[in-house]
C-alpha cells in the first residue's frame, strides 16, 4: 500500500511538471522554469506612483502580483528564472543591473521581515502557552478549594476559559498561521535567489 502511495505521488509530480512545461519555458541546462515578462521600457518594472530616483523606486504592484502568482504555480522543489524581454534599441546594462539589484533587494527585505516576524511570534506564543498553563492550574486550584462559593466558582470558570483561549491561539499559530508565514518566506527567498536576465528584440 505504501509503495502504491509513493507511485501515486510520483505520477502527480510528473503530471504537474507536464502541465507546467506547457505554460512556462524550461531551461534545458538547469531544469529551471522561466517566467517570461515583456516590457516596453525599463521603468515598467517600477511603481508609477513612486517618483523617487530610478535606483530607489519601489517595484510595480502588478509585477509583484504576477511574479508571486507564478511562484504559486511552480512548486518550491523546482528552480525558477526570470527573463525580461525589451526592445533592442533601449538596451542599457546599467539599468539591467539596477533592476536585478532592486528585485533581489525587494524580496530579500520581505524575507528578512517575515523571518523577524516569525521569530517574534515564537516568543509571543511561547508566552501564551506559559500563561495558559498558569491559568489552567489556577482554575483547578480555585475549583477544588472553593467549591461552594459562587464567586470563586465563577472566577475559576473564567480563568479556565482564558487558559484554553491562550492555548488555542498557540495551537492555531503552530498548525495554521505558521505554515503560511514559512511558505511566504520560502517564496520570497526563491524570488530573491532567482536568476534574472534580459533578452532584446524578441518580444513575445
Amino acid at each position: 500500500m505504501e509503495g502504491e502511495n509513493r507511485l501515486d505521488i510520483k505520477k502527480f509530480y510528473k503530471k504537474k511538471a507536464n502541465y507546467l512545461s506547457k505554460i512556462y519555458e524550461v531551461d534545458a541546462t538547469t531544469g529551471n522554469y522561466i517566467i517570461e515578462i515583456s516590457l516596453d521600457k525599463y521603468t515598467d518594472v517600477f511603481n508609477d506612483w513612486d517618483h523617487a530616483s530610478f535606483k530607489k523606486r519601489d517595484i510595480d504592484p502588478d509585477l509583484v502580483f504576477f511574479l508571486e502568482s507564478c511562484s504559486e504555480d511552480i512548486p518550491l522543489k523546482y528552480g525558477m528564472d526570470i527573463c525580461f524581454y525589451l526592445p533592442k534599441e533601449i538596451q542599457d546594462k546599467t539599468r539591467e543591473r539596477i533592476i536585478v539589484s532592486g528585485l533581489k533587494t525587494y524580496y530579500s527585505f520581505y524575507s528578512h521581515t517575515e523571518r523577524k516576524f516569525l521569530k517574534e511570534s515564537y516568543k509571543k506564543y511561547l508566552g501564551y502557552i506559559i500563561v495558559s498553563f498558569i491559568f489552567l492550574a489556577l482554575s483547578y486550584i480555585m475549583a477544588n478549594f472553593a467549591q461552594n462559593e459562587i464567586v470563586y466558582v465563577t472566577l475559576s470558570q473564567g480563568v479556565n476559559i482564558g487558559g484554553w483561549v491562550f492555548l488555542w491561539e498557540s495551537i492555531s499559530f503552530v498548525f495554521f498561521k505558521r505554515r503560511k508565514i514559512v511558505h511566504d518566506i520560502k517564496t520570497y527567498e526563491r524570488l530573491a535567489g532567482a536568476s534574472i536576465y534580459f533578452k532584446y528584440d524578441t518580444i513575445k
